[in-house]
């Protein structure tokens, strides 16, 4: 597999610099380096400095999805992977799934800002612009690719613009292994004004996954990611990038070890067990019950294109799963074999080892449990049916699961008649337990610190809960999502911890009172950019993973868009007022009056 590099403003990097920068990230990884055999790096930088252009024909676009859903859902898979990958690595932010991580957003001293005059982008709108220049660097360098096979694709500043745009125009026997751009300035607006034409469908049936790398000190980035622009797009941020040159993105653990998995892919063995007979605990029994029951309520489904959904989360869920066991077994922790068998994709047989007392508290919490958050897709009567199923699988008769189902509506439908109780947070079953509903948001709110780590599978399901079951399954049910709940939550104005993430209303106070200092010429703090853009990327990240799953018209989709639609606004107006960094703000006016 060859690694095409495309480099970006200036002369076009003819030292070989950013692989000498990876290079080095891939040997303090203890992997071997890439010879300049096996990269493709096309200099183009001639052709943005000419005007001879006549005859540049911009090549035709090969990529045409026939069922643009279903490869979407099996990008985002790829990319929850990428995700799960990087997110606990040393000085990565990443976004969306995660739960809010400590906020760096302190005041950023002047010095760290990046003093090169990169913000004057001339080639980069040059090409954007100028549809025969573009033409000629798009057949230039698709004229040093091959033709079938597949490649790892590096896009740096102008090169991720370049790489973006080419994404549809590839050989269709040429797929991309892994696509990665660095320093982009591709989120900026004025580089898309004029133009119909960059990526505006994102070939997800092409590309395995897209990782962005941002830093906060690279001006051109100005600290924004690529997510709100392109859905494909996947932002993380290295803390300890303090530039814009390649070498700086490309020598970090987090990207070198990203290219390593592509280049040198491990030989993952199947963890045999541990040789020793443990029995299935009871938080392990609760989630082994969730994944039976999760089946059960996909084959209910009748709504084909609600099934197909249905199933696509449920896998990255699954597969959430098996890396959070992978985890635990990692630390030394006795699982038994059938959490084994869950580690290695398999989900065993459903043992018959509930009595009734503690099956009605299990299906009632089951019957509540949205099996696939934080995605929102309404199973509607396939959920109700599903617990008629599952209880003759614990080994009880269908009219024991119809009895469960009976006592939800008639308790929903009385505490739905008003006196403002909400019921989906306290229900009394037919047992005369009362137990906590399995809704992921409280749940996640209610978490302890590390609760969501390879520990909570073993020790920290058991302390949510009566009898600890009911609340691991209620755990369980929003494990792999409950960060992004949390966030979701808190971004639309309610939930959330308290302080762990601002909600609307308090960016919009904060960018008031620093617009209200300028006027009255009082000192204010241009760092307050970065706290908008820290969120933007948040709510991005969020959205463009739910889209892919949610009923169009989740209540959290349209939440959060709103909040999107806010933040760039505020973001926009700290521009126009002189609010943001300087450097940002000049180069965001030479962008729009060029």
């Amino acid at each position: 597999m060859k690694v095409v590099f495309l480099h970006g403003i200036g002369d076009g990097d003819p030292d070989y610099t950013w692989l000498d920068g990876l290079n080095r990230g891939l040997e303090q990884a203890g992997h071997p380096i890439i010879e300049r055999d096996q990269v493709i790096a096309p200099k183009y930088s001639r052709i943005l400095k000419s005007d001879e252009h006549d005859g540049a024909k911009l090549p035709p676009i090969t990529y045409r999805p026939k069922d643009e859903h279903v490869s979407r859902r099996e990008f985002e898979r790829r990319q929850a992977r990428v995700y799960r990958r990087l997110r606990l690595k040393d000085g990565v932010r990443a976004y969306g799934f995660n739960m809010i991580p400590e906020l760096i957003w302190a005041t950023v001293p002047q010095q760290v800002y990046n003093r090169l005059s990169l913000m004057d982008l001339d080639q980069v709108r040059r090409y954007v612009r100028e549809e025969k220049v573009r033409a000629a660097v798009m057949t230039d360098i698709l004229d040093h690719l091959p033709n079938h096979g597949e490649i790892m694709l590096i896009g740096h500043s102008l090169g991720s613009v370049v790489a973006i745009d080419l994404l549809d125009h590839l050989s269709t026997d040429l797929h991309i292994r892994r696509f990665i751009t660095i320093g982009s300035p591709a989120n900026i607006r004025a580089l898309h004004d004029g133009s119909e034409r960059l990526l505006k469908k994102f070939p997800y049936g092409r590309v395995d996954d897209w990782s962005n790398f941002i830093s906060v000190r690279d001006i051109v980035t100005g600290g924004r990611g690529l997510s709100r622009t392109f859905p494909g797009a996947q932002d993380f941020e290295l803390t300890s990038v303090a530039g814009h040159d390649a070498d700086l993105y490309l020598g970090d653990p987090a990207v070198a070890s990203l290219i390593a998995h592509s280049l040198y892919p491990p030989k993952d063995l199947v963890p045999a067990g541990a040789g020793v007979a443990v029995r299935m605990s009871d938080p392990e029994a609760s989630m082994l019950l969730l994944q039976h029951f999760a089946r059960a309520v996909a084959r209910n489904i009748k709504d084909a294109d609600k099934a197909g959904r249905f199933r696509a989360a449920l896998r990255i869920q699954r597969d959430e799963l098996a890396d959070e066991l992978r985890q635990s077994a990692a630390s030394g922790q006795l699982l038994s074999p059938e959490m084994h068998d869950m580690m290695n994709g398999k989900v065993p047989e459903l043992p018959h080892r509930w009595e009734i007392h503690e099956a009605v508290g299990e299906l009632v919490v089951l019957a509540m449990t949205n099996c696939v958050a934080p995605y929102e897709i309404d199973a509607a009567e396939a959920q109700m049916l599903a617990v008629g199923d599952i209880a003759v699988s614990m080994g009880f008769t269908r009219s024991r699961g119809v009895a469960v189902v009976e006592a939800i509506r008639e308790v929903s439908g009385r505490l739905k008649g008003g006196g403002g109780v909400p019921w989906g947070q306290v229900l009394t079953a037919a047992a005369g337990l009362a137990l906590l509903a399995a809704g992921p948001v409280g749940l996640a709110v209610a978490a302890p610190a590390g609760a969501f780590g390879a520990a909570a599978i073993t020790g920290g399901l058991a302390a949510f809960g009566p009898g600890g079951m009911v609340g691991g399954l209620a755990m369980l049910g929003g494990l792999a999502g409950a960060g992004a709940a949390t966030t979701a939550a808190a971004v639309a104005g309610g939930g959330g911890e308290a302080g762990a993430v601002p909600n609307l209303q308090k960016l919009i106070i904060r960018v008031s009172t620093e617009y209200a200092r300028k006027k009255l010429d009082l000192p204010f703090d241009p760092s307050l950019w970065y706290q908008l853009t820290d969120f933007e990327g948040q709510i991005s990240a969020v959205i463009n993973r739910l889209k892919a799953f949610d009923d169009p018209k989740s209540a959290k989709i349209v939440h959060l868009t709103a909040a999107q639609v806010a933040v760039a606004a505020l973001l926009r107006f700290m521009i126009e007022k002189g609010l943001s960094p300087k450097e940002i703000t000049d180069g965001e006016k030479k962008a729009v009056e060029a």
